[in-house]
């Protein structure tokens, strides 16, 4: 290859491409600009992602837009007529229409049967979906993406992928996420535009229904949630961050010593389960086992789908998750980080992250668990509470005092109407 084509390669892979995706969909919006309606796809993937409740209710009782909900399950998970299921319920509870998913039969034919203009995706990953799903099957389309968790890591896998690049719109949380994809994405953040973050609608409302077990002698306990990363195995694609093979066994320990004193909720992420199915020392008869033990023990609970109205009501949580380390502040309680080597996990995130995780009470081992449920959670010793309470007024309020959601639609009708 002479140096002019290496030079030409080099900058259509560094720039160019991504400069001509943004003449195509600049092209795209005169071509829809008065357009009524435009056809808008929501994927729906998974409903513990789901975060496009609010900006879908607007665009329905808007004449302008056409929304609809599509269910697309991941094709890498094991249980993809479950996670159909659970969405099925969400959305029929509502009364909200959507195209089914029905494992085996031919995938829905977006393009052909919807025509859509603009296409909402829950997750920036490739090959995520079945081919006919996928964002690269939509490179004509206006790509739109809301991260499904409140970002606090750093790096391309946060912020330059593919998808980043050649997406239409960003809807990212705060300016502090935009000085990330402007330092770190190809297209330096020129399709980000900051509304707030997703679930901030949700758990900002005036009341939370309360999802925890009854319990019947009365006697009142302290509620606290234990979410578990997926990431038990090193070949994942993510560092390893989960700490669950050490914890199983001591978390139901500490369930059963507790009993008179605490409840505690398994909210594990949605892919631990099949790490954990395709793990030598677990398999489906020991995870479903595990699982079912926490869904009928007395004073604890097994958490699946949505978790807002769970973290609203709780007293505290333990964790390793990255996204709840920012989402879980909205509940302005303390929350305890685990892991064995907090440099390293503090080496991923953005300055962003530091500050959020720099408000966690940190354990490595089953004495810091047990000296943050003694002290802090059933003691009340909380030197940390007015640096989160700080926090959320810093960085977990919407900007311009209007709805994450509001922020969203505002954006889109500018670009056409």
């Amino acid at each position: 290859m002479s140096i002019l084509s290496k030079t030409l390669n080099y900058l259509w892979l560094h720039g160019w491409k991504y400069r001509a995706m943004e003449r195509r969909h600049a092209r795209l919006e005169q071509q829809l600009r008065g357009k009524r309606p435009l056809n808008v796809v929501f994927m729906a993937i998974d409903l513990s992602l789901w975060r496009y409740q609010h900006i879908y209710e607007l665009m329905a009782e808007d004449d302008r837009f056409l929304p609809t909900i599509v269910l697309s399950p991941c094709i890498g998970r094991l249980q993809p007529e479950e996670d159909a299921a659970s969405l099925r319920r969400y959305f029929d509870q509502r009364g909200i229409p959507y195209i089914d998913y029905h494992e085996g039969e031919p995938p829905y034919d977006i393009r052909g049967r919807l025509n859509p203009d603009i296409i909402f995706y829950a997750q920036p990953y490739e090959h995520l979906l079945c081919k006919e799903h996928d964002c690269l099957a939509f490179y004509n389309k206006l790509l739109c993406y809301m991260p499904y968790g409140f970002w606090s890591s750093t790096g391309k896998l946060s912020y330059d992928l593919h998808f980043h690049n050649m997406a239409w719109r960003l809807y990212y949380s705060t300016n502090l996420h935009l000085q990330e994809a402007q330092k770190i994405a190809t297209n330096k953040g020129r399709n980000v535009r900051v509304v707030g973050y997703a679930n901030a609608d949700d758990y900002l409302r005036a009341e939370h229904p309360s999802p925890w077990k009854e319990m019947g002698d009365g006697r009142q306990r302290k509620r606290i949630i234990w979410a578990p990363h997926f990431s038990i195995k090193h070949n994942t694609g993510f560092m390893p961050r989960s700490n669950f093979l050490w914890m199983a066994s001591l978390m139901v320990e500490l369930a059963k010593a507790y009993k008179d004193q605490v409840q505690i909720a398994f909210k594990p992420h949605p892919a631990l389960l099949t790490q954990l199915y395709e793990d030598a020392g677990w398999g489906k008869e020991r995870a479903d086992a595990y699982y079912e033990q926490w869904r009928t023990m007395e004073n604890a609970q097994l958490e699946t789908g949505q978790f807002i109205d769970l973290f609203m009501t709780s007293d505290a949580m333990v964790h390793d998750s990255g996204s709840f380390a920012v989402e879980y502040h909205y509940s302005q309680k303390p929350v305890m980080f685990v892991s064995k080597d907090m440099d390293a996990i503090l080496s991923t995130q953005s300055d962003f992250g530091k500050k959020a995780y720099g408000l966690h009470y940190l354990g490595k081992d089953e004495a810091d668990i047990r000296r943050f449920i003694d002290e802090v959670v059933l003691g009340d010793n909380d030197p940390m509470r007015p640096q989160r309470e700080q926090f959320f007024r810093d960085y977990l309020l919407p900007p311009g005092g209007k709805s994450v959601a509001q922020n969203m639609l505002e954006d889109i009708t500018q670009s056409f109407f």
